[in-house]
């Protein structure tokens, strides 16, 4: 008869991998390696293994969340919200800010340039302002 795998090895299943998994969280694969060898999911990342594998968290730690407890999915169902939906616009929220982010990296340069040429000669056409 097979033994069941442990929750950690099915969540690296789920992945694709340790590295898969390790990827989908940002993490170094030798984190997830030592995570195999142990047999946990640091009660930290738990959320997140479970969002990237599908593993629920009561099987990734039985410890922390007891089978029949809800879950914050749970709770949020209940409550008529959409977690998808939530977790869907949070992650275009992310990423919309990263863009932004990494845009104004590539072109601090340029900003600087023309915030400095603005502060040595003020603002084209600043004569024809009406305030």
């Amino acid at each position: 008869m097979e033994a069941t795998p442990s929750p950690i090895t099915e969540a690296i299943a789920a992945a694709g991998g340790v590295m898969r998994l390790a990827e989908r969280l940002g993490l170094s694969h030798p984190s997830v390696l030592r995570w195999q060898r142990s047999g946990k999911v640091p009660a930290e990342r738990v959320a997140a293994v479970e969002a990237a594998t599908g593993v629920p968290r009561q099987r990734l730690r039985p410890d922390l969340f007891p089978a029949g407890a809800p879950t914050t999915f749970d709770e949020a169902r209940a409550l008529g919200l959409d977690p998808d939906l939530i977790a869907a616009q949070a992650v275009e929220d992310a990423v919309r800010a990263e863009k932004t982010r990494r845009w104004q990296e590539e072109n601090r340069a340029a900003m600087d340039s023309w915030n400095e040429w603005t502060e040595r000669n003020g603002l084209p056409l600043a004569k024809y302002r009406m305030f």
